[in-house]
């Protein structure tokens, strides 16, 4: 199977239909249906995009004639929308003519970073077709996308004709391969026979050793496997290695551990494994799969394996994203208009119990100088109606509060807990008797298995100069998928609202837990794909000086903080919004 650039996902059927899988429906008229020969492991089994798809629509399959002389073929079809244009099929490569032997096809085929195609091809059950030049069974092939020959291919002035396409040998039934996003390396899955299924790296010109060794070798005329494991029915062993995948999508959705990883699974044993390239070792991602037979991650970041078991069916493995436990904001508090607010949204089925909690003396033990002396902290519903206030912790909900774990160090500092139905809320973090200074607003999720969560938070307030900036905390976890985020930076667009003295041009920077800078924004639309992402999300801030940032985050603590450009000043709003 393979994704097209648009996001569908062609599907090979053995007997011969490529079909397609649209907006996660599968289309009732295949994209093309061929005639092959489908005996042993013979029938329709690759697919390539063309590089250049949006623009020449070209695709590639890899099939088996049948018609005698019976041989594999790739050819080229034109797509016109979901079909294949009709009478487009032009063929590009034929292969050698194959023996009675049904097993050992090869089949897959992919375009690598240097605009090749590249085509694993089986020794058709016959070992010495691996050490020869004089066949293209048992190899790796590259050609261009025409079906010439590339002249800087390894046996290009040793072989002759079309063997001029080899590109590495020595190779049993290389059925999956794939590419890595970014680096180009190359991992060729190569099955088998009575020990070792392995994972080479793919390096132009190397040999593989079978039929003269199978697996680790010290043989220094044969590139050994960088992995291999046994033939067994355990979790660790299996049969046949089918299905390969790097994990490096444009848009990670799987935590950060799995960049730069690779899927790959076992047909008789059904499980998926990850390979760490860096460590050499393996570990296990998913059992009980009837027969997968390919892997591949889409463009949303998702694992997808193709399985032949029940019919024939496409998964896909999705890590549930992280979400938002904590949230925070913290600014100077003023009198009038320049109360820090934070809002959240609240969204799911059930009630979500949170917490609520205003600091400021304790924020002098963290260096903060001029600390809100202090804090008031209430809450309202989305027509401002009062929920809940709070002055001094202890007057009314103390024992609750220790319970939590959320007890202020200062008694001056105020706390509530209380449980909120799906809506949106603000808490008002303002001072007693009018008071000033620098203060925290803290929501914390006290109930993780409820079937909803925090969601959409925002902070606004007061941005001066130094440690007077406006800071909005947040810590996802209790999931162990990466979560899409959205961070906003607004200033001049406050202005609509009543909003006096607004920051002329706000500055929008995103850190991890240590201090690290994973991003910075000043005008949103100075980054093209950065501008693209926010607008997809609806997210595009009203004003061309206003800042935005778009990013996938694995579970962990994270700060946004907004200043003024050249130190200027004024009320700011940061708000992140859960984008999953």
């Amino acid at each position: 199977m393979a994704f097209a650039p648009d996001g569908r996902l062609f599907v090979c059927q053995q007997g011969g239909q490529l079909r397609v899988i649209k907006n996660g429906l599968l289309l009732s008229t295949p994209f093309v249906s061929l005639t092959v020969d489908s005996s042993g492991e013979r029938g329709l089994l690759g697919i390539a995009f063309d590089p250049n798809f949006a623009t020449n629509h070209y695709l590639y399959v890899y099939y088996t004639v049948a018609t005698s002389p019976i041989h594999n073929r790739v050819t080229r079809f034109t797509a016109t929308g979901d079909a294949a244009a009709p009478g487009s099929e032009v063929v590009i490569l034929e292969l050698n003519n194959l023996s009675s032997a049904t097993n050992h096809n090869g089949g897959a085929i992919h375009f690598g970073p240097d605009g090749k195609l590249y085509i694993a091809v089986g020794e058709n059950a016959n070992g010495a077709n691996s050490q020869t030049l004089s066949n293209l069974l048992g190899k790796m092939l590259r050609i261009n996308a025409d079906g010439t020959i590339p002249t800087d291919n390894p046996f290009f002035n040793t072989a002759t004709g079309n063997n001029r396409a080899i590109w590495a040998l020595g190779l049993r039934n290389p059925f999956t391969f794939a590419f890595q996003p970014g680096t180009g390396r190359m991992f060729i899955n190569d099955v088998g026979e009575s020990t070792y299924e392995e994972i080479n790296d793919g390096i132009a010109g190397s040999n593989y050793g079978w039929p003269i060794t199978e697996g680790p070798t010290s043989n220094p005329a044969f590139r050994g496997p960088i992995y291999f494991y046994g033939h067994g029915t355990s979790n660790t062993t299996g049969c046949a290695i089918v299905g390969g995948t790097f994990y490096n999508p444009p848009v990670p959705q799987f935590p950060s551990s799995y960049t730069g990883k690779y899927f790959f699974a076992d047909l008789c044993n059904g499980w998926i494994r990850v390979f760490d390239p860096a460590t050499g070792t393996a570990t296990a991602f998913a059992t009980g799969i009837s027969g997968p037979v390919d892997l591949h991650v889409g463009p949303d970041g998702a694992l997808y394996y193709l399985a032949l078991g029940s019919g024939g069916q496409v998964f896909r493995v999705s890590a549930l994203p992280a979400q938002a436990l904590n949230i925070s904001g913290r600014a100077r508090v003023q009198a009038g208009q320049g109360v820090v607010i934070s809002g959240f949204i609240v969204t799911g089925n059930a009630p979500k119990r949170v917490g609520v909690r205003a600091l400021g003396p304790s924020l002098a033990n963290f260096g903060i100088s001029g600390p809100l002396a202090d804090p008031v902290v209430q809450l309202n519903r989305a027509d401002g109606s009062l929920i809940m206030a709070n002055d001094n912790w202890k007057n009314t909900q103390q024992a609750a509060i220790q319970m939590a774990g959320l007890a202020p160090s200062n008694d001056k500092e105020a706390a509530l807990i209380v449980t909120l139905t799906a809506g949106n809320y603000t808490a008002i973090l303002s001072g007693k008797n009018g008071g000033t200074g620098v203060a925290l607003a803290e929501v914390y999720d006290l109930d993780q298995a409820a079937d909803s969560r925090l969601a959409n938070i925002s902070t606004r307030g007061q941005i001066g100069t130094s440690s007077n900036v406006l800071i909005g905390g947040f810590i996802t976890g209790s999931k162990i998928g990466a979560t899409r985020v959205g961070v906003r930076a607004l200033g001049p667009s406050l202005q609509q609202f009543g909003i006096a003295n607004p920051l002329p041009d706000p500055r929008l920077e995103l850190h991890d837990a240590n201090g690290t800078l994973l991003a910075s924004n000043d005008n949103w639309q100075s980054d093209a794909s950065q501008a693209a992402l926010i607008s997809s999300y609806g997210l595009a801030p009203p004003n061309n000086l206003e800042s935005a940032i778009a990013i996938s985050l694995a579970p962990g603590a994270y700060t946004a903080i907004v200043t003024g450009k050249n130190n200027q000043t004024g009320i700011g709003l940061i708000e992140i919004y859960d984008e999953q």
